[in-house]
């Protein structure tokens, strides 16, 4: 059951914001049940009225917004795609596409009912309009947890790390509780230059590997993965070769603890060897050749004893 319990205040503190004109606060403290924010545009779609209709029997909602019918008609064409010419789609308005990460529809509603769970309509007699209001209804679900409490980076190319970059993308999104589907959605509108050109003509319908989903399952999908083909893009030979010499060279500073020193190793072997095909004790090596010469010597003994040793090992016997 998903946590509704803090709406009353959200709403309360919008409303209040609203009544002193406290722009800034409304925009950083959206809330997608304001029809003030998001008044009610004057024609939906046949679709959404059908299931607005649904959901007022079957819940307590005072009305919607078009924040929710943004999100339904979004959620419903992905799973109704030869529908989609037959139905006009309520278009976002401009100046709310900054919200578009915030919490969804407030669950439909003005009602912060706490005691909401997963919506599961009755059996239909259409077996396929119960399956794509299902869909639909899922889809709302997965909207409904995520936020927007990290900012994600953008990525220019040029100099840029692009493990680094990747890596700090992957956080922000596990943190707002993206999915792998709505990870794909967003990507290309954090890269800017080359690499957005690069991301356009990937993912066009003639490409040929077109890139149509965010990280592979399986080997046969490696070709269509985003993070293997923007690594495959954008690690660049010069980056490789920069990232060798780092890893070479990089030594455990005379105040250094231990963890800071071995997350360093660690991201540089992540860049040198993407294909993870690194054994152990290259990483060992790479992590125990530049440690502080009265830690080497003194915990080397203790290596030396551990059988089928690896870098986690490694690393906990040097703290």
């Amino acid at each position: 059951m998903d946590d509704y319990s803090y709406l009353p205040q959200q709403s309360e503190e919008h409303f209040k914001a609203h009544n002193k004109n406290d722009l800034d606060f409304i925009e950083l403290n959206s809330l997608s049940s304001c029809l003030i924010c998001f008044p009610i545009e004057k024609q939906s779609s046949r679709q959404f009225q059908d299931f607005w209709n649904w959901f007022l029997n079957k819940h307590l909602a005072e009305t919607y917004t078009t924040y929710t019918t943004y999100y339904f008609n979004q959620a419903y064409f992905e799973n109704n795609f030869e529908e989609r010419n037959n139905t006009t789609e309520t278009p976002f308005e401009t100046e709310k596409k900054s919200y578009q990460t915030a919490p969804v529809f407030d669950f439909l509603s003005n009602k912060s009912d706490s005691s909401i769970q997963t919506v599961t309509p009755e059996p239909m007699a259409n077996d396929s309009m119960q399956a794509n209001i299902l869909a639909t209804l899922q889809d709302i679900q997965i909207a409904l947890r995520r936020r927007n409490n990290i900012s994600l980076l953008l990525f220019r190319g040029n100099a840029q790390d692009p493990i680094e970059w990747l890596d700090d993308f992957e956080r922000a999104v596990t943190a707002n509780q993206y999915d792998e589907k709505y990870k794909f959605q967003i990507v290309g509108g954090y890269l800017q230059g080359f690499p957005a050109i690069w991301f356009s003509q990937e993912t066009d319908a003639n490409a040929q590997h077109r890139i149509i989903r965010w990280t592979l399952i399986n080997a046969e999908e490696e070709n269509t993965s985003f993070t293997t083909q923007f690594e495959a893009k954008f690690r660049t030979p010069i980056l490789i070769s920069k990232w060798c010499m780092e890893l070479e060279r990089r030594t455990q500073g005379p105040e250094e603890v231990v963890t800071k020193y071995a997350k360093a190793i660690r991201k540089l072997i992540k860049c040198v060897d993407s294909g993870r095909n690194w054994t152990e004790e290259q990483k060992i090596h790479s992590f125990t050749k530049g440690l502080k010469t009265d830690l080497f010597y003194a915990f080397w003994p203790l290596l030396a004893l551990k059988d089928n040793l690896t870098m986690d090992m490694a690393i906990e016997l040097a703290q």
